[in-house]
């Protein structure tokens, strides 16, 4: 990834501007989770709690494990009427699929009931920077495609800048108005991909079907590896 006196100089450059989706990719997961937070502009400690100028979305969300589901949210709306507050969690934690547990603490939720709270608060935050860390990624295929589904929606609802770090080339694809590749070892940006494609955008056209190539084959060959025969004709 590009070293620290790199990123400082390229970063102006970089941050997304409110409204667009820039999409990290290649490297480690650790570098990729370094060039988030250094794009983000944070420091300290990456896994305090969201709020309405920064939204985090990684793999082991916080909350306050005293308090119920509905009281952790309740701090996303400071300036609600008791009853809008009441009505607004009440309606957020239905989309999410925790309506039954809103009573209950965070300590009694599964990783993947996690995220779903997580989710739900940043639905309810509408931040102005999101920083979205591979949350998905320890998680079985068919709960990481379900929370997926909920990303584009974070990136539209209130136009955020959104920065994504990610390993999978279609989610890049999907959300990102600019994709950047990182190197594996430090140094200058190795791939930048401007997404002209326009929204939503369908992953059986051909133009996403391109583009996934494209980045495939960068992938690929930054890693160090031939990309297989029948990654060529997807």
């Amino acid at each position: 990834m590009p070293s620290q006196d790199q990123l400082s100089a390229i970063l102006p450059a970089l941050r997304p501007a409110a409204g667009t989706v820039v999409a990290l990719m290649g490297a480690s997961a650790p570098a990729r989770t370094a060039a988030l937070r250094a794009l983000g502009g944070v420091t300290g400690d990456g896994g305090a709690l969201p709020d309405a100028d920064l939204g985090l979305l990684g793999g082991e969300p916080r909350f306050f494990p005293w308090l119920s589901l509905a009281e952790n949210l309740a701090f996303a709306l400071p300036k609600a009427t008791p009853f809008e507050r009441e009505g607004l969690i009440a309606n957020v934690l239905v989309r999410v699929g925790l309506a039954a547990r809103i009573a209950e603490r965070p300590g009694a939720l599964a990783p993947v009931e996690l995220q779903r709270l997580a989710i739900a608060r940043l639905l309810l935050l509408r931040p102005r920077l999101l920083l979205v860390d591979q949350p998905f990624a320890g998680l079985a295929a068919p709960s990481r495609a379900e929370l997926a589904a909920f990303l584009p929606e974070l990136c539209r609802l209130g136009r955020p800048a959104v920065i994504v770090a990610t390993d999978e080339t279609d989610e890049a694809v999907a959300l990102a108005d600019r994709i950047l590749v990182l190197p594996p070892r430090p140094g200058p940006i190795a791939f930048s991909l401007d997404n002209l494609l326009p929204r939503p955008r369908d992953a059986r056209s051909a133009g996403f079907l391109a583009l996934r190539r494209e980045l495939r084959h960068v992938l690929h060959k930054e890693a160090g590896h031939d990309l297989p025969a029948v990654e060529t004709a997807a």
